[in-house]
């Protein structure tokens, strides 16, 4: 078998796999050997009849035509291996000829990404600043989040917790009944949605054991259609009015609130913590201003097979949106009044945007040697695992799963990539290359095309699939 390459335009190359004369007579026969299975020849049994005999029988066009399907994806991936051809996206069959028997493959490869000095750029940053009354004000509300309730004998008042049990009807539609409600009687806020209706005014002045029937008009664009625009009759029957009871601000308060020893000690962690928060905030900001700066000024070329692979999983992701909110995508795109290729094309200008996006950092990635150690993979999974409370069970199935640690590797290199960024903007960046070499998962991610490959290390190439 001959292997041969040819570079294309836009990232792909043209692989010929060109079969010897035997290997060719050898598909061919193997190919009339399977037709002759198929079907009963007279005279012959099963899977009997001559090679000729078969071409006579079907033609040799037939016969080829089945050849070709026993070139298996093993005689594929050894053209690509001798080729050193990794496909970023699928692959596409060019042309067929035959004596000898010749494929031509178009072949995606890695996008090829310039950058320019990037190293050079600088963004002007505000100073973080942390003042004693954001102190004091974070002290509050921390005060507050511990705050116990207390019952009192007295009516209720503002900064009060009303227990209750509500009913509502709409004209005589029942709509809740007797439902239980624990109810905060804040003040009306300027900034509060003028939509949302007054429900604290009612409650004012109401005591332990008392009911009251009142209504409510909610407005036509309140949130709920259920309610916009209808007027809802309420009763309540209250059974405990409690009052906010707020622990003192001393040491106490600090060893229980804060684990800390002293209020001080508090007051400087607070501090601290609300340094480092605004301090993240800002670099964040940076990052996406250098990653803009960066796909503005980027050279990206990827192949068009990856963009048209990632423009239909698009498709597909929003079809699949549609579906569950009960909308099927002929009844959008009639809505819409466009037909299922305009509507692609109109998501085409988004993929692109990501697609460089995430190539742009990708590349800051790799020049910059960043990687997901093991450890680092397995952390983030723990944390993934506990935020949708699936516990050691789901920790333990993303940590042997070679896609979802891949996925976390790249979630991993993109967020240092775009802290990287962060430092570069503030001309605060270590050299290239210098961030400690902690165990890797291994060598290069996957590329798109190989979802379902062994789980290999985490660098640049996890970067720029995960934003892709």
């Amino acid at each position: 078998m001959k292997i041969t390459t040819e570079e294309l335009e836009r990232s792909e190359v043209r692989l010929t796999v060109e079969f010897d004369a035997t290997q060719e007579q050898e598909l061919l026969k193997k190919a009339a050997k399977r037709l002759a299975r198929e079907v009963k020849i007279p005279g012959y049994r099963p899977g009997k009849a001559p090679y000729s005999t078969i071409v006579r029988r079907f033609g040799l066009e037939v016969v080829r035509q089945e050849a070709l399907e026993l070139v298996d994806d093993k005689t594929i991936e050894e053209a690509l291996s001798q080729a050193e051809l990794t496909p970023y996206a699928r692959i596409s069959l060019e042309s067929v000829s035959w004596e000898p028997l010749t494929l031509q493959f178009r072949v995606p490869v890695k996008p090829t990404v310039e950058l320019g000095d990037y190293r050079s750029i600088r963004l002007e940053a505000e100073p973080v600043e942390v003042t004693d009354e954001d102190v004091e004000k974070a002290l509050e509300e921390l005060q507050e989040e511990n705050a116990t309730w207390s019952p009192v004998e007295r009516p209720a008042q503002i900064g009060d917790l009303v227990s209750m049990t509500v009913t509502e009807k709409m004209g005589d539609t029942v709509l809740t009944e007797n439902q239980p409600v624990d109810f905060e009687l804040k003040p009306r806020q300027e900034d509060e949605d003028a939509s949302e209706p007054d429900l604290t005014t009612p409650l004012i002045g109401l005591s332990a054991g008392e009911t009251k029937t009142f209504t409510i008009s909610y407005p036509e664009d309140y949130r709920n259609p259920d309610y916009a625009g209808k007027e809802v009759t309420i009763t309540v029957e209250v059974s405990s009015v409690k009052e906010k009871v707020l622990d003192p601000l001393d040491d106490d308060f600090a060893r229980m609130a804060g684990d800390c020893e002293t209020l001080d000690e508090l007051k400087e962690k607070i501090r601290q913590d609300l340094l480092e928060q605004r301090t993240n905030e800002r670099n964040s900001k940076l990052a996406e201003e250098m990653l803009e700066r960066l796909v503005e000024q980027a050279t990206v070329v990827w192949p068009e097979a990856l963009e048209e692979q990632e423009l239909e999983e698009e498709a597909q992701y929003l079809e699949r949106r549609l579906t569950d909110m009960g909308i099927s995508l002929e009844d959008y795109l009639s809505i819409q009044q466009k037909t299922r290729d305009e509507w692609k094309e109109e998501l085409r200008q988004t993929v692109v945007d990501r697609l460089k996006r995430g190539l742009v950092l990708g590349k800051v990635a790799e020049l910059e040697g960043l990687q997901a150690s093991q450890s680092e993979i397995l952390s983030e999974a723990k944390i993934l695992a506990d935020s949708v409370g699936g516990g050691e069970a789901l920790w333990r199935n993303l940590i042997t799963s070679a896609s979802s640690q891949s996925r976390i590797a790249a979630d991993v290199v993109s967020g240092k990539a775009m802290k990287r960024l962060a430092e570069i903007a503030l001309g605060e960046a270590p050299e290239p290359g210098a961030e400690a070499p902690a165990e890797t998962a291994g060598a290069e991610t996957e590329s798109p095309a190989e979802a379902e490959a062994e789980s290999e290390p985490a660098t640049a190439e996890a970067a720029s699939e995960e934003q892709a």
